[in-house]
């Protein structure tokens, strides 16, 4: 539920237009730590079911450092949960998937000459289970014997591994390697809270599972409404872990409304 509260809050924003306190240039820091929820909706067409609304989202402990109008932009993944839009099919993203992963860099940009100040990140391209010369173009593995495929999360298994299941009945995992591309515009609402849209693509390539059964690729596509896909920042005490991060993800979305 709070998952559509997050897209919510981000969709009011933007079709209210001007809000009561928007952040100007004018002594603006956001250097420091933050959080980060992403909501990312999809189409996916899933066995039994056929098409549905899949909605994933993504928690990130963030560290932001701010020289003039640049942001160095670094982060690590603390959760991903996957509402797949039918009790018929369940995702888990294990922790060991996510550790993996390790701290993502890139640096995003402030336009600072208008009001509200303007946030963008670049397009970010990160490649999973898998190495690649060029992770932007270069194709993904798609068998067990292509030698750029690794065992990033160290469980004995090719590429990184995902929990599924089935009907309540069939569980299981899947090792998959992937490609996800995210793009982040918003507006700084104040020096603690940054509120926007993702444009995003993701590439899955299932290399093996541990049922039969889960070995087909799910088709999708990301929502063609770009406004369906959001994005928070907000400032955090740089002493909380993820635990508390996710415990306190509330209180951390709507306190500031």
């Amino acid at each position: 539920m709070w998952r559509r509260g997050l897209v919510l809050c981000v969709l009011a924003i933007a079709v209210a237009g001007a809000r009561a306190q928007r952040a100007s240039s004018v002594g603006l820091d956001l250097s420091g730590t933050w959080v980060e929820w992403q909501v990312l909706s999809e189409f996916a067409t899933l066995p039994l079911v056929g098409e549905v609304v899949r909605t994933s989202t993504v928690t990130m402990r963030v560290t932001l450092d701010q020289v003039g109008d640049a942001l160095d932009v670094r982060w690590t993944y603390c959760a991903s949960e996957i509402d797949n839009g039918s009790a018929i099919a369940s995702t888990l993203i294990p922790e060991a998937f996510l550790a993996s992963l390790g701290e993502v860099r890139t640096v995003a940009r402030l336009d600072l000459g208008v009001s509200p100040v303007r946030f963008a990140q670049p397009w970010t391209t990160e490649a999973r289970g898998c190495r690649l010369e060029d992770p932007e173009t270069d194709p993904l593995p798609t068998s067990l014997d292509d030698p750029r495929v690794i065992d990033q999360d160290g469980d004995g298994k090719p590429g990184l591994t995902v929990q599924v299941s089935a009907l309540g009945l069939v569980e299981g995992e899947v090792y998959v390697v992937q490609r996800v591309r995210t793009r982040l515009t918003g507006t700084v609402i104040s020096a603690d809270r940054i509120e926007g849209l993702v444009e995003w693509t993701t590439e899955q390539v299932t290399l093996a599972a541990s049922n039969p059964v889960f070995l087909g690729t799910i088709p999708s596509r990301p929502d063609p409404v770009l406004e369906n896909s959001a994005f928070v920042l907000v400032r955090i005490d740089p002493a909380w872990t993820c635990a508390e991060i996710v415990d306190r993800r509330t209180e951390l979305l709507f306190g500031g409304l």
